[in-house]
């Protein structure tokens, strides 16, 4: 089995194909149950999957260091503070309706976790107040980075599509739309 090593942002985290001993969880892509989440995963990664997978606002903020971030890319969001990171949770909670986290892996190098996840949920209206929510769920592919200081997260960062919700809901995704086939 081989593993690639690359640079991401500022530290190092291993890609990993196939398995390692030293750093390798399973390639299983089992989807996780909704209310909890396997314990293959380092411990952060599941409680983290588990408080979104339960709305437990409280529950994620416990998770971050006093001064720890939630930074979501696709909406251009970042929270901070454990107050922030429950905001945070109870906002995607009230906008997204069953919201969920389904891991496909993940990874550690040091104080940083690299996790694949695919994020689901239901158009509830929130996306664009002018229009009835569609109540069409979408799925999309997110990479996050979760970064510790000590056993604590001090800043999580997820990237996603935000134009690939919206297509799946209905929304205009942007100034241009491929075309269909």
């Amino acid at each position: 089995m081989k593993t690639i090593r690359t640079a991401v942002g500022t530290g190092l985290a291993a890609v990993l194909v196939g398995l390692t001993a030293a750093t390798a969880l399973p390639q299983d892509t089992a989807q996780a149950s909704q209310s909890t989440v396997s314990t293959r995963y380092p411990h952060v990664v599941t409680a983290w999957a588990n408080a979104w997978n339960t709305g437990d606002a409280a529950r994620m903020a416990e998770l971050f260091t006093a001064d720890g971030t939630y930074r979501d890319n696709a909406f251009q969001v970042s929270m901070s503070g454990r107050d922030g990171v429950a905001n945070w949770v109870t906002i995607t909670g009230k906008s997204i309706g069953s919201p969920q986290v389904d891991l496909i892996d993940a990874f550690r190098s040091g104080d940083r976790i690299a996790v694949r996840w695919t994020f689901s949920g239901t158009d509830v209206g929130a996306f664009d107040r002018t229009r009835p929510a569609s109540g069409k769920r979408f799925h999309v592919p997110v990479t996050t980075i979760i970064d510790l200081r000590g056993s604590r997260i001090r800043q999580v960062t997820d990237y996603y599509n935000l134009a690939d919700v919206f297509r799946q809901i209905g929304l205009p995704a942007g100034p241009w739309t491929p075309p269909g086939n």
